[in-house]
């Protein structure tokens, strides 16, 4: 636990007043344009404190929980804090990431498990589609691995889809990788990403501004995606519909001065709609990790070369073979319909896939086979 934020009375109000229900980053701003520390805010009147825009149910809270008797949430939440890697941050701590103090909505108070100096590094967010095609996958896995081997560290919101790829392709580079969630530390979601959230915690960190026993709700997603933009140099955004919260994830960064990438595709892809509408918005069109580096300027000492496999030359591939390859797309087709498009037998197209997987040329994942 790091007992730096608590050493002072003003610390245990502090902690208080960000987890009571119905008091978020707004509230606290007003408390400090009003220059009250914490401690006064419970002493006002009631008048005083629906001047500050509190009502009457948070007035009701802060009467019958003060810092002296904090309410059982608080105390667990203490509890929780003195594990190892388990830290309790406010905007006055040394360790509380730098970039997040400059946003429009500055979280109060951060939940953090895992390694905090992870906070600190540099990094680029990586987001989209919870939805993603094979190729989709791939780009966020390879995109988040180059950029790890580059000396970034991959932030993401530990959803199925895009973000789980992208930290398990910085992940497999053995790099750090930062988690911000929508929901507590103590409630995992997806369920499915449980052991991905475990894994992560190795070298990087999970975030959170809620409770540590929130429930997931649609509405924490945009709270949780303006930190995961707040504490990056940049977003990019690999596959998204144009109603994505991706989007608003970009949306967010752009506010709070940010880089934005945006990978494009094919124009039949849905998922890649959002892409091209970020790009006809201003967006920066990235088809390289080193595009995002030379993009964002930044030099980093012990930055690696990132080795770029040599592509194979289609025009060597057999007149059977590119029957087969001008049938594929980027975004993946089953035998199905790879039979409809080739009007080729079934056996003859497996032993032409067959021979383009060896040459480096197509990929298969999950019975989709698409182009590299």
């Amino acid at each position: 636990m790091d007992v730096s934020i608590f050493d002072q009375g003003n610390s245990q109000a502090w902690l208080n007043l960000a987890l009571v229900p119905g008091i978020g980053p707004k509230t606290i701003k007003a408390i400090e344009q009003a220059n009250l520390s914490p401690i006064d805010v419970y002493s006002l009147d009631p008048p005083q404190k629906k001047h500050l825009g509190l009502n009457q149910k948070v007035i009701d809270y802060l009467q019958k929980y003060p810092p002296h008797r904090p309410s059982r949430e608080v105390e667990k939440t203490l509890h929780w804090a003195e594990m190892d890697n388990h830290y309790l941050l406010t905007i006055h701590d040394d360790k509380y990431p730098e970039p997040l103090k400059h946003i429009g909505s500055v979280p109060p108070l951060l939940m953090v498990k895992g390694k905090i100096e992870a906070l600190q590094f540099q990094q680029l967010a990586i987001v989209g589609s919870r939805y993603p095609t094979p190729a989709g996958e791939q780009q966020a896995y390879e995109f988040a691995q180059a950029l790890t081997d580059m000396g970034l560290t991959i932030t993401s919101g530990l959803a199925k889809g895009v973000d789980a790829c992208a930290h398990k392709g910085a992940l497999h580079a053995q790099g750090s990788t930062i988690a911000v969630l929508g929901n507590g530390l103590n409630e995992i979601y997806p369920k499915q990403n449980h052991k991905l959230s475990e894994e992560l915690c190795e070298k990087g960190a999970l975030i959170s501004e809620f409770g540590l026993w929130t429930k997931p709700h649609p509405g924490h997603f945009p709270r949780r995606n303006r930190i995961v933009s707040g504490l990056s140099m940049g977003t990019l955004v690999v596959e998204a519909t144009l109603k994505s919260g991706s989007l608003i994830t970009a949306r967010q960064a752009l506010e709070q001065n940010r880089e934005v990438f945006a990978i494009p595709g094919p124009v039949s892809n849905p998922q890649k709609a959002g892409c091209h509408h970020l790009i006809r918005q201003g967006a920066t069109l990235v088809e390289s990790p080193e595009q995002i580096i030379e993009e964002l300027q930044w030099q980093h000492e012990h930055a690696k070369t990132v080795t770029v496999k040599p592509k194979v030359n289609i025009e060597l591939a057999s007149p059977a073979q590119q029957r087969v390859i001008k049938a594929l797309d980027y975004e993946g087709a089953n035998l199905d319909v790879l039979v409809n498009r080739t009007q080729l037998p079934i056996h003859e197209i497996s032993v032409l896939l067959m021979e383009l997987e060896l040459s480096g040329l197509v990929r298969q994942n999950q019975g989709e086979y698409s182009l590299i």
